[in-house]
């Protein structure tokens, strides 16, 4: 590939818009949600399977009932995207005006589904 070609598809990937937001693994088996945000929900449910099929799972309890049930027991769902602004530029100040958006979309998401104990794989503070 032309070096002048590859450099225009870096920048177009560098430059575009990754889905930014909320999202649910959802346990089909027993119920249980697992919530959380992403700066590119495009790309974390296959980082969470890959690193619960190594069995490294932060959540535990998640890691568990996916070694009991497998991957198929469990359903990936954007719950809520961020809208981009129109002339969005992905620079880090973006990133960083985007980044503080999500713990306040994540913790409606929290409050809204309740997913805790019986309902969840989070602990209750």
């Amino acid at each position: 590939m032309e070096k002048s070609r590859r450099k225009e598809l870096s920048y177009n990937y560098a430059h575009s818009h990754r889905e930014m937001g909320v999202y649910r693994i959802l346990n089909t088996r027993n119920g249980k949600s697992f919530v959380g945000s992403a700066m590119n929900l495009n790309g974390v449910w296959d980082k969470n399977k890959f690193i619960m099929n190594m069995g490294g799972h932060m959540n535990k309890e998640l890691q568990a009932d996916w070694k009991t049930y497998g991957e198929e027991a469990f359903q990936y769902e954007i719950l809520e995207l961020i809208k981009p602004q129109e002339d969005f530029v992905l620079d880090a100040s973006d990133l960083e005006k985007y980044k503080k958006i999500l713990p306040d979309l994540e913790k409606k998401w929290m409050e809204k589904l309740s997913p805790y104990g019986e309902q969840g794989y989070h602990k209750q503070k």
